[in-house]
Parts: C-alpha cells; sequence; structure tokens
C-alpha cells in the first residue's frame, strides 16, 4: 500500500509541474492571429448568409404580392345582383341566374359538382322566375340548368342558363 501511495504522490507532483511550466508558454503570437483571423470570418460568413436569406424573403414576399395583385387586375370584375337576377357570363355566351338554395332541412354540405342538365320550364315557375317563353320561344319545353349536387347525391342549388345568341 505504502508504494502505491508514494506513486500517487510522485505523479501528482509530476503533473503540477507539467501545468505549471504549459501555463507560462501560452499560445504563440501567430496561432492567436490565425485563430483570430478565423473566427472573424467565420462571423462574416454568417452575416453575409443572413443578409441572403432576409433579401430571399423580401424579394419572395413582394413576389407574392405583386403575383396576387396583378391577378386581380387581370381577372373580370365579380358583378353583384339580387337574387334570382340574370347574369351575363361573357367568357362563355350564357345569361345564368344566381344559385338558388334547394333546403333539405339542416344537411351541410362538404363536397359536390355541377352537374348541367334540362329541367321543364315549369321549375321556373316553382322558384318564383318569371317564364323565358318569350325569349325562347313557345316551342322549347326545356330549359338548362345547373345543379350543384352533393357526394350524398342530393341536389343542393340550381341555376338557370339561357344561351346568348347573336
Amino acid at each position: 500500500m505504502q508504494g502505491s501511495e508514494s506513486r500517487e504522490r510522485r505523479l501528482t507532483t509530476a503533473l503540477r509541474a507539467v501545468a505549471k511550466e504549459e501555463a507560462r508558454l501560452g499560445a504563440s503570437l501567430g496561432v492567436e492571429a490565425r485563430l483570430l483571423a478565423e473566427v472573424r470570418s467565420i462571423r462574416r460568413a454568417r452575416r453575409v448568409r443572413t443578409r441572403v436569406v432576409l433579401y430571399a424573403s423580401a424579394a419572395a414576399l413582394i413576389l407574392a404580392m405583386s403575383v396576387s395583385t396583378w391577378r386581380m387586375a387581370v381577372r373580370p370584375p365579380m358583378v353583384a345582383s339580387a337574387p334570382g337576377t340574370t347574369q351575363v357570363e361573357p367568357s362563355t355566351g350564357e345569361a345564368a341566374t344566381d344559385f338558388l338554395p334547394l333546403f333539405y332541412g339542416s344537411l351541410p354540405i362538404s363536397d359536390g359538382q355541377i352537374v348541367r342538365m334540362e329541367v321543364p320550364r315549369t321549375a321556373l315557375a316553382s322558384f318564383g322566375l318569371a317564364s323565358i317563353d318569350s325569349l325562347e320561344g313557345p316551342s322549347a319545353s326545356t330549359v338548362l340548368a345547373d345543379v350543384v349536387v352533393g357526394v350524398d347525391g342530393l341536389a343542393r342549388a340550381v341555376r338557370f342558363i339561357r344561351p346568348l345568341t347573336n
């Protein structure tokens, strides 16, 4: 046991002497200068990266606002009309009423499709719309309608269509 204690003391003394000698040495001026230069270059690189991200974000935001503004300027204006009135859709050459809801209690619609079909002319009267016999002539017994059909198969809304003739 005494042999191991004396070895420990000698080892401790030797390690303290090495630590004392190393403390006096320090880093050379060349090493210190290179280390500071490396730290400064890392800081510059981070600043450049931050600026690039900032400018890219600003450019993306400006582009998004420009595109949305351009799309709003190009889109034809939406014309509000009273329910049941006729709107002319210039791109299709048709006149259409607003969508008129079909009530089935409080059944919500989460998804649906628009189906174009021919319906009897008497369907106009059930929605309180005047017959358009004078426009189409008395020979037509049906009119075109766009019907919104839910995924459950129930019709939810209808609008009536009249093709425009030039």
